[in-house]
């Protein structure tokens, strides 16, 4: 961000200019050692009015000598007075005790004869009349242009800056630095800019009320009268500001010159008066409506602490004037003399009220920061201080060397050419020290727009939370010199740190999701300054947050909680400690670090995702190999190799739907050279299936090895034992046959299966093999029936599980028992092998890629001829 080189020499200029006249201000007010060529004494003070130089004050004592206020000043120790300031010139060579002659009429007499002359002692100047001058002149106005040029140095970029300054400087005019008593070259200048600005002061109350802390737009359209009312009160009172400069300057030298002038104006001194009271009466309306409509706590107690020390600050002096005014009377002359002082003393609130609000209640970011903070200010500050030191004492000293050596007037240029010269050689190490102490301090600047920058390219490429935090929250310790700053993510209706930098061990904090500080985070989703220091601060006022919260903050030494939001979903939050700088978070760093929160919550839910993605990869990866591992096993589960039986050619084939699958086959060598043969589908697929196909399989094999001929006692323990094994919702249907090469009877129980089926050599006999019972493992209970039937050379038996002929096209068509039965035939005349392959294929052929939704298995008997 470039250096605001044109504010500061804007500022600069105007620094000039009102050092120029409150350093002559403030040696007036000095006693008499420190002063040069000061009245000793300011017996009255004059104000160009349209009947002439008109008494304005008047000292006690020249009361007593029946000089009033509203008399015209007409001559002065004889001479006819043509300027104010040819007043003060003989005010400022009379002495105490020496006589002053005074010659006065009343406004409505102009006749010579008319006027009376009045000599005057010049008194003693009394001792208690020196405070309250330092007070008044002295101390207030340099306390209201202290804050003023403070606030605009530190905020050079902000308009309310400069508007704080403007009111500051209008408002140190308030108390008159008697200009008519300064010399020649000065005077004109002194009553011009005290007149001037003098006049601004309801200008920048009325801005300062639309304007502070926030614009009265923000409140809405049916605000947006008071811009159209705005223009129009300012540009009025601008121009009666511009002609009362013009007023007091004339009037120093040749009253004759501005008169026309002012008998112009004359007819509108009341729209003046009734304008300036418009303004000051709407800069009270304002601050109330806006500290009355704020949303935000802090900017009610801001607006709040304004109104009220603007009420005691202005109101008594408002009251008295107005009072004053309708009674046509002067405030010392109508209200006693020490109320008046009373209610002038109030004025000095005002300032103070702004500098409380401003710094303390860090309504503009320009908090004093202690320990540290104060320091880098006087580093900081004291070398703008240095240059600005120089110039003033070039200024002063010309100044002094303009009235006491008038007669070598070469020596102040002399002065200012040395004091320029100084400057230009000492800019560059001056530039130096100042880059120096920003880094001594931590106040390096920034490029919000680089950091930023910089960061999007870094986390566009980051995928995991942990190396993202660690990534933001290093670039926000090394931008802005944060020390400490922790992460917390919500984890199980909690949030809790996921990671922490600067900690030393990570803080053992945790706020739940109906906590007052996340509720706080995601109801404003804005970042939330943390003031543990503050009893009106949030973290005392907000409903629910307890202590405890509270001491949880402490530990993390939160200053400012930044939300990470992501639409609306709050992901966490962010806790960043005080700055090493010991400055408060700015304007600015609020901006950036917005924009940085809205790149990490962004980030932050990628990684999550991209951690979701990856976890639930690697959780199928994982699925996968069990699967794998499963399906071998399975594998191994299925005859390895079948048993030679004379006179019969068999096999088996299963292809499972999900790798691992419900179907079974089996294949049993059993006493008497018989062959046992099985095959079920248990229901459901996938490793429970599986689970309950090994379970059938072991309870058959312990079953087939003693049960000889009885194939239904067999059926009934192995229903028994599947059902006392397995799920209530789990069954399985099965068939199991054993055949005896030598009767070639084949005996068997069908328990719930799809029927297999006979043919003959020629296809043109088929008997299908139901006899049996219902499905294992669904009753505990359940009586079986057994049959036999003799197979005859060339005969095939087919066994097969619903998922062959339910098998599915793309068009959701079934393959269906009609073209099941065309395949088997077609393939009648080969080997066992063969026509597993032929019904196989045909099947997936009619399936023609689309998803296997069931597993499929064949076995298939022949006897040989």
């Amino acid at each position: 961000m470039k250096r605001p080189v044109l504010q500061y020499a804007c500022l600069s200029a105007v620094l000039a200019v009102t050092a120029v006249y409150q350093v002559r201000a403030i040696e007036y007010q000095l006693p008499r050692p420190f002063s040069i060529g000061r009245a000793s004494y300011r017996p009255l003070e004059l104000s160009a009015e349209r009947d002439g130089l008109e008494i304005a004050w008047t000292h006690s004592s020249l009361l007593r000598a029946e000089v009033h206020h509203g008399d015209i000043l007409v001559a002065v120790d004889g001479k006819p007075l043509t300027g104010i300031g040819m007043f003060g010139q003989a005010v400022a060579r009379t002495h105490p005790g020496e006589k002053l002659l005074l010659t006065v009429r009343t406004p409505d007499s102009h006749h010579p004869s008319a006027a009376r002359t009045v000599t005057y002692v010049m008194p003693h100047r009394a001792p208690g009349a020196d405070a309250l001058d330092v007070f008044f002149s002295i101390i207030m106005p340099l306390f209201c242009l202290v804050l003023g040029f403070w606030v605009a140095a530190v905020r050079p970029r902000d308009p309310l800056a400069w508007l704080l300054l403007a009111l500051m400087l209008s408002f140190a005019t308030l108390s008159d630095a008697g200009a008519g008593y300064w010399q020649p070259h000065l005077r004109d200048f002194g009553a011009a800019y005290h007149s001037g600005l003098f006049s601004t002061w309801p200008i920048w109350m009325f801005l300062f009320g639309i304007y502070f802390p926030e614009p009265l737009a923000a409140l809405g359209r049916r605000y947006s009268w008071w811009e159209r009312l705005k223009w129009v009160v300012v540009a009025l009172l601008a121009f009666f500001a511009v002609t009362n400069a013009i007023i007091a300057a004339g009037a120093m030298e040749n009253y004759a010159s501005v008169s026309p002038l002012i008998l112009d104006l004359a007819p509108f001194h009341g729209v003046e008066v009734v304008l300036m009271y418009i303004a000051v009466s709407a800069f009270f309306a304002l601050i109330w409506t806006k500290g009355s409509m704020a949303k935000s706590r802090d900017a009610k107690r801001r607006l709040r602490w304004l109104y009220i020390g603007s009420v005691i600050s202005l109101a008594p002096v408002f009251v008295l004037v107005l009072i004053s005014k309708v009674a046509r009377q002067p405030v010392e002359d109508y209200f006693p003399s020490w109320l008046a002082l009373f209610a002038s003393a109030l004025l000095f609130i005002f300032p103070l009220t702004l500098a409380y609000v401003i710094v303390v209640q860090r309504a503009m970011d320009v908090r004093v920061a202690i320990r540290q903070g104060l320091q880098y200010a006087l580093a900081k500050n004291g070398i703008l201080a240095l240059r600005i030191i120089i110039i003033g004492l070039l200024i002063f000293f010309m100044v002094l060397t303009n009235i006491h050596l008038q007669q070598y007037r070469i020596l102040p240029w002399i002065v200012v050419a040395a004091g320029v010269a100084l400057i230009v050689l000492t800019r560059d190490p001056i530039k130096r020290l100042r880059a120096w102490t920003d880094r001594k301090f931590f106040r390096d600047a920034y490029n919000a727009e680089l950091v930023l920058s910089e960061l999007g390219e870094k986390v566009r490429t980051i995928v995991e939370p942990r190396p993202l935090m660690d990534t933001v929250c290093r670039t926000i310790a090394g931008t802005l010199h944060v020390p400490n700053i922790a992460v917390l993510l919500r984890q199980t209706a909690e949030y809790k740190p996921a990671y922490a930098l600067g900690y030393g061990s990570g803080p053992d904090v945790a706020f739940p999701d109906a906590s007052g500080t996340v509720r706080q985070l995601a109801g404003s989703r804005e970042p939330a300054r943390v003031y543990l220091d503050d009893r009106n601060s949030w973290v005392y006022r907000t409903p629910g947050l307890m202590e405890d919260e509270r001491e949880q903050l402490g530990a993390l030494r939160a200053q400012l909680l930044l939300p990470l939001s992501v639409r609306d979903k709050l992901l966490g939050f962010m806790s960043l400690s005080e700055k090493r700088s010991e400055e408060p978070y700015s304007g600015s760093d609020l901006r950036l670090l917005k924009s940085v929160a809205a790149q990490t919550g962004l980030a932050l839910e990628n990684a999550q995702l991209s951690a979701a993605m990856a976890q639930e990869v690697a959780q199928r990866e994982k699925l996968s190999r069990e699967l794998e591992i499963a399906r071998e096993v399975q594998e191994r589960l299925f005859p390895q190799k079948f048993p030679p039986v004379p006179g019969l050619d068999y096999c088996g084939t299963c292809r499972t739907a999900l790798g691992v699958g419900g179907d079974y086959f089996d294949f049993l060598a059993l006493p008497g050279g018989r062959l046992g043969m099985a095959i079920g589908d248990v229901s459901g697929k996938g490793i429970a299936a599986a689970l309950m196909m090994a379970s059938l399989q072991a309870s058959l094999r312990s079953e087939a090895a003693r049960a000889d001929y009885d194939l239904s006692g067999l059926m009934a323990n192995v229903n028994h034992m599947v059902y006392e094994a397995s799920a209530s919702n789990r069954y399985a249907t099965f068939f199991y046959s054993q055949y005896n090469p030598e009767s070639r009877l084949l005996t068997y129980v069908n328990a719930g299966h799809n029927p297999p089926i006979i043919l003959n050599s020629t296809a043109n006999h088929l008997k299908k093999l139901e006899t049996g019972g219902t499905v294992i493992g669904l009753l505990e209970h359940v009586r079986y029936a057994q049959d036999q039937v003799k197979l005859d050379a060339g005969d095939v038996l087919i066994a097969y599980t619903d998922g062959i002929t339910e098998s599915m096209n793309p068009d959701d068509e079934e393959w269906g028992e009609k073209r099941f039965m065309a395949a088997v035939e077609s393939a009648m005349g080969a080997s066992a092998a063969e026509i597993a392959a032929s019904i196989m294929s045909a099947a997936i052929q009619f399936a023609a890629g689309a998803p296997q939704h069931d597993d499929m298995t064949l076995v298939i008997l022949r006897v040989l001829p």
